[in-house]
């Protein structure tokens, strides 16, 4: 489908989204949308996501905040990055990565997902979003978990031609499996387990990022006012 969505600029941009609508199951309905990034935002993604390959001390999910097992053990075993922790406040908008959020802002979006209500009301009404890049290689994983917030939006991206095998992902509970394709996004409520197949690159000798990159935004809403209370 091509459709045109006013970006932060008030410029309309073409989008040619392939779009499929998971409801078969309807407690689990989700989308999936192929080509979300236009070719000109695609080559700016790209360079951020350089950018933070090429930092030092590369974080490994483990060491991080990550979903674990019961005994401690974590579930993901791949690299991220936190991009709150390296903006400041005053140019996090301007980055390519959450500019192109001007995507799932617009209302022609939002009536894509409105087959899944009434998940659905939680997305129309939040108003902040977190971003998390993770980097999967040789070995790495991430086992069913679920998310602490409302949505959960994957970006995936890697280089072409694929030079690694697995790293589908799989949403448990109505059992589909979706295949990992450069620049396809889904889009789901956190509660959902969901996890990602291991990742086996063909040649081991290829140098760091030309595995499994995820670019993940995570919606919730923040009340305004004073909040009082326990739970």
């Amino acid at each position: 489908m091509s459709i045109k969505i006013t970006n932060a600029d008030g410029v309309e941009i073409e989008q040619n989204w392939i779009v499929k609508k998971f409801d078969k199951n309807p407690t689990y309905p989700f989308i999936v949308v192929d080509n979300w990034y236009n070719p000109d935002e695609e080559k700016a993604v790209w360079a951020e996501l350089e950018l933070f390959k090429n930092m030092p001390d590369i974080q490994r999910a483990e060491d991080t905040i990550v979903a674990r097992e019961k005994d401690g053990t974590a579930k993901g075993h791949s690299y991220r990055w936190y991009t709150n922790n390296f903006y400041h406040d005053d140019n996090y908008d301007r980055m390519p990565i959450e500019r192109m959020l001007y995507k799932v802002r617009d209302q022609k979006f939002r009536d894509l997902i409105e087959f899944c209500a009434p998940y659905y009301r939680s997305f129309t009404v939040s108003n902040k979003n977190t971003n998390l890049i993770s980097y999967y290689e040789s070995n790495d994983y991430y086992d069913a978990h679920f998310d602490s917030f409302a949505w959960t939006h994957l970006v995936w991206f890697y280089k072409e031609p694929k030079a690694f095998e697995g790293g589908d992902f799989v949403l448990d509970e109505p059992g589909v499996e979706v295949k990992c394709k450069h620049n396809r996004a889904i889009l789901f409520p956190c509660p959902y387990l969901h996890r990602v197949t291991p990742i086996k690159m063909k040649d081991e000798t290829l140098p760091f990022g030309h595995g499994r990159w995820t670019i993940t935004h995570f919606y919730y809403t923040e009340p305004s006012g004073d909040i009082k209370g326990n739970l």
